[in-house]
């Protein structure tokens, strides 16, 4: 059981992650109608770290034991980060010139989330391994977001166009190092936690978190030799199967006989995570097989871990605000709020719109389109049952 002292208020981390769920549509509509652009992967990254930003809100402080943060901390943080987001969209679409102040705008935003984040995670007196694994994963977001500025500028005539051959060690950091990084971390308590599984953690149970960082560290060296990035990319998918096996055990020890809709969608999302490692460690040799690889650790691996694991945070979220609001009023148990039959067949259709994409991105790319409609009509569908889940608590009357 979660104490109410642990909870942060949860307006303002709610409000970030509609913000984040908006960039996540626009992605998905960019997709269908861009195709596989500059453009599209970046409003997928904006849905990724602002969903990070609003989940960390809420997670840090049941995870760690660190103070709870006011709803205006939140959303002042990802201010800066979905201005300059949104900004360097605008940037990708045509206006260059917002290339000089989105790039700038971002790293001031990811620095001061990841200070901030830090400083909460390193005074916090619980769970040693989770907050080591957060501070690795804010200090490589910084990493990242620090090369992605400079290319930025680099992309609006403000700095040589030589710093653009970062950009893989930009998406090793920001991807491996810092997404999949705080992926694996909390996977060790949200696994256990849905499945209703006691279990106890043996020496080398977390060794998998580590994996998967060391791995992005070294593959945004990989402009240096491809040796580099071959060895990086074997070990993130050695660090996938490792995690996969204590999720294994993990799930053999549940109460729970059916399968949660949250680790329903964690396990299509670590196939893709192994598969996406699989074609990162091919494309060292076949350079186009990266696209594919982008597609899967995107648009499947890391969305369908957040939309995933966004069915309990955004019904706890309402059911917090409902309860904040009227402590005498009686809710609906969270356990029967999300319908099954319907997440499930979105599920499908997002991962069925992954798997396409990647293949047409590597073999068909006249197929592209389809894929994007596929999953875009799945993305859409569990958008739309976040929205309504969210909707059942908050229109709640006492």
């Amino acid at each position: 059981m979660i104490s109410s002292e642990q909870v942060s208020d949860p307006v303002g981390s709610g409000g970030v992650l509609a913000i984040a769920l908006a960039f996540y549509l626009c992605g998905c509509v960019a997709l269908v109608v861009h195709g596989a652009t500059l453009l599209t992967l970046h409003a997928f990254a904006a849905f990724i770290v602002l969903a990070v930003v609003a989940a960390s809100n809420q997670l840090v402080p049941v995870l760690t034991g660190a103070q709870p943060a006011p709803a205006r901390a939140v959303v002042i943080l990802a201010a800066p980060l979905a201005l300059g987001f949104a900004l360097l969209l605008g940037a990708f679409a045509g206006v260059h010139e917002l290339f000089a102040i989105a790039g700038p705008l971002l790293l001031a935003g990811s620095a001061i989330w990841a200070v901030w984040t830090i400083t909460r995670v390193a005074r916090a007196p619980l769970e040693p391994q989770t907050r080591a694994a957060v501070i690795a994963a804010a200090t490589a977001f910084l990493i990242a977001a620090a090369i992605g500025a400079i290319m930025a500028l680099a992309l609006g005539g403000r700095a040589p166009a030589g710093v653009l051959s970062l950009a893989p060690a930009h998406a090793s950091l920001a991807v491996i190092a810092f997404a999949s990084t705080l992926v694996f971390a909390i996977s060790y308590r949200f696994v256990p936690m849905f499945a209703l599984a006691h279990t106890h953690e043996r020496r080398w149970t977390r060794a998998a978190q580590w994996l998967v960082a060391t791995a992005g560290g070294i593959g945004a060296l990989g402009f240096i030799d491809v040796w580099i990035m071959r060895a990086a990319m074997a070990l993130a998918a050695v660090a996938v199967i490792a995690a996969v096996g204590v999720h294994m055990r993990t799930l053999r020890a549940r109460l729970r006989r059916r399968l949660d809709v949250s680790l329903r969608y964690a396990a299509v999302a670590w196939g893709c995570a192994f598969v996406a490692a699989c074609c990162a460690f091919a494309a060292t040799w076949r350079s186009e097989v990266v696209s594919a690889c982008v597609a899967l650790a995107v648009l499947g691996w890391l969305s369908l871990s957040i939309l995933g694991y966004a069915f309990k945070i955004v019904g706890f979220l309402a059911w917090e605000y409902a309860r904040r609001r009227l402590p005498a009023a009686s809710l609906p148990p969270l356990g029967a709020a999300v319908p099954q039959e319907l997440s499930s067949a979105m599920l499908i259709l997002l991962a069925a719109g992954a798997l396409c994409a990647a293949i047409a991105l590597a073999i068909a790319p006249e197929a592209l389109r389809l894929a994007a409609v596929l999953y875009a009509a799945g993305a859409f569908g569990a958008v739309s049952v976040l929205a309504r889940l969210g909707w059942r608590y908050a229109s709640v009357r006492g």
